[in-house]
């Protein structure tokens, strides 16, 4: 009865993990469950995404850390020069405002992209756009379309392609 008793107790302490948040520890707050300090799983847009047009692919490989996202995105276009780089930006409600900085033909460049979410997936955003230095940044109404629907994918299909 004892031992079994010091399993249950040690099986339940096992689900009160709890860990300190870095602003808890300057603050010296109580200890949070890490389910608190964690979102929620539904809520991050940590992932891999994939548009394919034809014989053109998208991808995107996107990490978020609160409101701020990074990753690497590639358009691997066929029979024309495609494009490769880094992305970063914020979550903005249900809109990601990224930046977009990549080489193509040997010239790097910087671009405004925009994201939807959308039935798990993502929608780019199209509409006007000016130039600034390198960079690109809309200027007007942004229009997302299914056309430009990127779905979520498992990241072991496309981590390959950002290794040529």
């Amino acid at each position: 009865m004892t031992i079994l008793t010091g399993l249950l107790i040690a099986c339940n302490s096992g689900n009160q993990h709890t860990e300190l948040t870095e602003s808890n520890k300057s603050s010296g707050s109580a200890a949070t469950t890490s389910s608190d300090v964690k979102q929620k799983p539904g809520d991050a847009m940590d992932g891999c995404y994939m548009k394919i047009t034809g014989r053109d692919t998208a991808i995107i490989i996107l990490e978020q850390n609160g409101k701020d996202l990074f990753g690497k995105m590639l358009y691997d276009n066929f029979e024309k020069d495609g494009s490769s780089g880094t992305i970063k930006g914020k979550e903005d409600g249900d809109i990601l405002k990224l930046y977009y900085d990549f080489n193509s033909e040997g010239t790097r460049s910087v671009t405004e992209v925009y994201f939807k979410k959308a039935n798990g997936g993502l929608l780019r955003g199209i509409g006007d756009m000016d130039m600034k230095g390198d960079t690109a940044y809309f200027t007007s109404g942004i229009n997302y379309s299914d056309k430009e629907a990127f779905s979520k994918v498992d990241c072991d299909l496309v981590k390959g392609k950002f290794q040529k």
